[in-house]
């Protein structure tokens, strides 16, 4: 299908979402020139080592728009030490991003989207999400990132145009459990604007698949892998959570957002929220660890190695004992039935910090040409 309507497709959880949301756009046949896209900010602690999303005043360089909207472009940046791949999705795609500030909550958010609606005349908004646990109740014990998506959803209610949620990558964030994509497969109803199941073609994600050999993103990745025909499993995350590459990981499916509303009872909750605060108080009511949370944890125990506990540059030595504790751990994993690592997985198993990671990979990259094509490793 195609769509020639104004539409602003907003990146649900920020990050590569942020990149999944090009893929989205160009697999319901958006015309280019008729779509713009919005994106929270949201680094992984390797990349941003301080906690949270991120607002216009972290930016050493970005444009405003409006009395409530920021653009990101290419010569956009945040304020040092601090790392956001947003810029280079940019100026690599030739697009700009609009900042979706959730750091002042829901409402600022819809004050945003109005702003936007009324400067631009959308017709429609597509929220995407690659994974899919936006569509999740609240009380899955299996979420991690419930914050993001609860706000962007919370931030869509009463738009003034359609709303709908696009989910690629459908299982691949590891946060819904087979049992839970069965009931949502029963429960939700497809939109009846995108009614069929739309594939990521081999062609689509070709040509967005160079952009992980610097875009940090396991799970768009992982989809972009699936349209290009790999199947099996694979090894994600720091704490090595399993997920599988199957025929549907490549599918984008859209839902109405009243229905995906109704189901997500964090979105609800949040929908009158004015801070971060707030936002993880309700999270943390429904027995859910936020990922402000997790990322305090993770800031910790990164502090203490700083610089000194391990070299930034890596010799050759160093490279090939990294290269064989990578080979004995890929035998194990495969005696699990693993296919796939994850670069993030590999730079946990290995305890590599960024720039150890950048230079080990392009090691692999020279190596193993065969057997990486970020973000899969084949074990």
């Amino acid at each position: 299908m195609s769509s020639s309507k104004r539409t602003l497709v907003v990146a649900g959880g920020g990050g590569g979402d942020a990149l999944a949301a090009l893929m989205v756009a160009r697999t319901l046949g958006f015309d280019p020139s008729e779509v713009a896209y919005a994106t929270i900010v949201w680094e992984r602690t390797i990349y941003d080592p301080s906690p949270g999303p991120r607002g216009p005043g972290d930016f050493a360089a970005i444009t405003p728009v409006g009395t409530q909207n920021h653009a990101i472009s290419g010569t956009s940046a945040l304020k040092d030490p601090a790392v956001t791949f947003i810029p280079r999705l940019a100026d690599t795609f030739g697009v700009s991003y609009y900042l979706m500030n959730i750091r002042r909550g829901a409402k600022h958010v819809r004050d945003q989207v109005r702003e936007l609606h009324a400067l631009h005349g959308f017709e429609e908004i597509v929220v995407v999400d690659v994974g899919g646990d936006i569509l999740a109740r609240g009380d899955e014990e299996t979420l991690r990132s419930p914050t993001a998506d609860g706000l962007a959803l919370a931030g869509m209610y009463d738009a003034p145009v359609d709303v709908h949620v696009a989910v690629a990558g459908f299982g691949l964030d590891g946060e819904l459990t087979e049992a839970h994509m069965a009931d949502i497969r029963t429960e939700l109803p497809l939109d009846t604007d995108y009614a069929e199941p739309q594939p990521i073609t081999e062609a689509i994600a070709s040509d967005f698949m160079s952009a992980f050999e610097w875009l940090p993103s396991e799970v768009s990745g992982m989809t972009c892998a699936a349209a290009l025909g790999y199947r099996g499993t694979a090894e994600i995350r720091s704490s090595g959570m399993k997920v599988e590459l199957t025929d549907e990981s490549p599918l984008v499916r859209t839902y109405p957002f009243e229905a995906v509303w109704q189901r997500n009872e964090i979105a609800q909750a949040c929908r009158d929220t004015t801070s971060l605060d707030e936002t993880e108080a309700i999270v943390r009511s429904f027995g859910q660890t936020s990922e402000l949370d997790y990322e305090r944890r993770s800031a910790q125990n990164l502090e203490p190695r700083g610089d000194t506990t391990a070299p930034a540059i890596l010799d050759d030595e160093q490279i090939e004992t990294l290269d064989v504790c990578l080979m004995m751990y890929c035998d194990e994993a495969k005696g699990e039935g693993v296919d796939y690592l994850s670069i993030r997985r590999i730079a946990k198993v290995l305890g590599l910090d960024r720039n150890q990671l950048s230079q080990f990979r392009s090691y692999l990259a020279s190596a193993y040409p065969d057997r990486l094509n970020p973000p899969v490793w084949v074990c």
